[in-house]
């Protein structure tokens, strides 16, 4: 797996479009909305006034933000003390295995999962296990499954929930169940929730509900989907005390600190509106997006999909499409429509471990107009 796989799709269709083709492209993971109106004016506001450096920890007031949010998104007791601010979601993962991961140490990732996971882990020299996701397990991360990886060698579990790119959760048990087994095993859990607020079926249990949270836990969140700051670059861990500290010497050394004026905003953003009741009319647009897509999809002979839970991807198995066309892989497969019907998908293999055979992965974060054109190019090829 090339790890700048997605971008040469991504780049690919950018081109065709540069070129006057009329590309849909269900590639990228990026919000088609906006950040809040009250969010932008706090930025503007905010960039007259905060322009030097600021604490490698994040600023107080954005710290402050993310506790008392917490707490009245899941109840949680979180202090200020716990929570760090960071470049993005993808800084909380690297921090938090820079602080953690020697080499030799094993890290337990989903299969497929985010790319970033399984790529960190080798760079500090630990070995991605992979637990792989398919309809045995209805391509959903179970505790039989992770506590089956278990060894004396496992030094961190990664659990990425709801899941990209397959868009499934986890149950409250299976999360809890796994907690307790890390707790009891003296392993960390990275819990990579970014997708939180984007759970179309069931309330979303976080791991941050389980009492021993700080004795397990690094909590990895961000703004860039709920609040579609996805080029604002800030995320947030929160992990025991002495955790943050080290991960703070890590970033101080390493970026300095996050962009000051954007915390000030983001800050206001999360006192603006603590129960994100603006955010509502997305949530409702992105599930009506979840059940168009799925129901196009699953009308596709050859196709096999699980329902998507949360998150905006869609997972589909074209292995029946792609033995039908006679063609080699899914590489192939997406290969050939984007240069035959200008829709761009990613090719499975884009994500670490062999579970991504045969898959595509659809973004459904794009207008339900353009799922629907996307959707009958593919279907009038595959007909053709």
């Amino acid at each position: 797996m090339e790890p700048e796989e997605a971008f040469v799709y991504l780049a690919k269709g950018m081109e065709l479009k540069r070129r006057g083709y009329d590309v849909v492209s269900f590639g990228i993971g990026q919000p088609d909305f906006k950040p809040p109106d009250f969010a932008i004016e706090a930025a503007k506001k905010a960039i007259r006034d905060y322009s030097g450096y600021g604490p490698s920890k994040g600023m107080p007031q954005l710290r402050e933000a993310v506790a008392e949010y917490l707490d009245t998104r899941y109840g949680v007791d979180v202090k200020p003390s716990e929570v760090m601010i960071t470049v993005g979601g993808k800084a909380a993962i690297f921090l938090s295995m820079a602080a953690l991961l020697e080499p030799g140490d094993e890290v337990i990732v989903p299969d497929p999962g985010y790319p970033v996971y399984a790529i960190v882990a080798r760079f500090f020299g630990a070995k991605p296990v992979f637990l792989r996701l398919g309809p045995g397990n209805g391509y959903r991360v179970r505790y039989e499954d992770v506590e089956r990886l278990v060894d004396s060698k496992t030094r961190m579990i990664v659990l990425n929930y709801p899941e990209n790119p397959v868009g499934t959760t986890m149950s409250e048990g299976d999360v809890r169940a796994v907690l307790e087994l890390a707790e009891e095993r003296g392993i960390a859990v990275i819990s990579d929730e970014i997708y939180d607020n984007f759970v179309y079926d069931a309330a979303h249990f976080s791991a941050l509900q389980y009492p021993g949270w700080r004795r397990v836990l690094l909590y990895a969140n961000g703004f860039s989907k709920t609040f579609a700051m996805t080029g604002w670059r800030l995320g947030y861990l929160v992990a025991d005390e002495k955790i943050i500290e080290r991960a703070s010497i890590i970033a101080n050394n390493l970026y300095s600190c996050p962009v000051t004026f954007v915390q000030v905003a983001a800050a206001e953003a999360l006192r603006h509106d603590p129960e994100l009741k603006w955010f509502r009319p997305i949530w409702e647009e992105f599930r009506r997006r979840r059940d168009l897509i799925y129901s196009l999809l699953s009308s596709i002979p050859g196709v096999r999909l699980v329902k998507p839970e949360g998150a905006f991807y869609a997972f589909p198995d074209f292995s029946g499409v792609i033995e039908a066309k006679g063609l080699r892989d899914e590489r192939e497969l997406a290969d050939r429509i984007l240069e035959e019907t200008h829709v761009v998908v990613l090719p499975g293999s884009a994500f670490p471990g062999e579970a991504g055979r045969g898959h595509l992965r659809f973004s459904f974060a794009v207008s339900r107009e353009d799922i629907e054109r996307g959707m009958e190019r593919i279907r009038g090829w595959m007909e053709s």
